[in-house]
């Protein structure tokens, strides 16, 4: 039985995907900072975590710590089979891996990380028009049917897991 959602969030996106997420499976949801107070060593659990520089933030602390189910990688980048394979590669995922298209919150980042944001919008091409505003200005992403094939997933092996 999963025990938890786990998240680590830094513009609150992938805090969003994880209270949507506990709503409609009903099972509660901790902050990685938390969850060591919540949970014992093992315990099955679902990862969010946020996508930089093709890293899952978060996902050495709960690794070898808890049973992690499946993996939810929140970005800002439009999904794609390719960037899909590489986040799984480059954080070395062996279990299902769902990317969560976030967003750009320039409130809540600091001036480097604006700078840095700002400078990797320029370079992207062939881009749609939102993804071209959330580079210029901020946008979010975050809806529910983003999580529709995880629930899927977790929903169909429940009785596997």
């Amino acid at each position: 039985m999963i025990k938890s959602i786990v998240y680590e969030s830094k513009c609150g996106h992938t805090l969003k995907y994880a209270e949507m997420l506990s709503k409609k499976l009903n099972i509660p949801f901790y902050s990685s900072e938390e969850v060591n107070r919540k949970l014992e060593n093992g315990e099955k659990i679902i990862y969010l975590g946020w996508v930089c520089a093709g890293k899952i933030k978060g996902i050495n602390k709960i690794q070898n710590r808890y049973t992690v189910i499946c993996y939810g990688a929140v970005g800002a980048y439009p999904y794609s089979d390719k960037y899909l394979n590489e986040l799984k590669t480059a954080n070395h995922i062996n279990t299902p891996l769902f990317y969560l298209r976030g967003g750009i919150d320039y409130s809540k980042l600091g001036n480097f990380s604006k700078l840095l944001v700002q400078m990797v919008g320029k370079t992207m091409k062939d881009t749609d028009e939102k993804t071209q505003i959330m580079f210029k200005q901020g946008y979010d992403f975050v809806v529910e049917e983003n999580l529709e094939n995880m629930i899927q997933y977790i929903q169909t092996n429940s009785s596997n897991i």
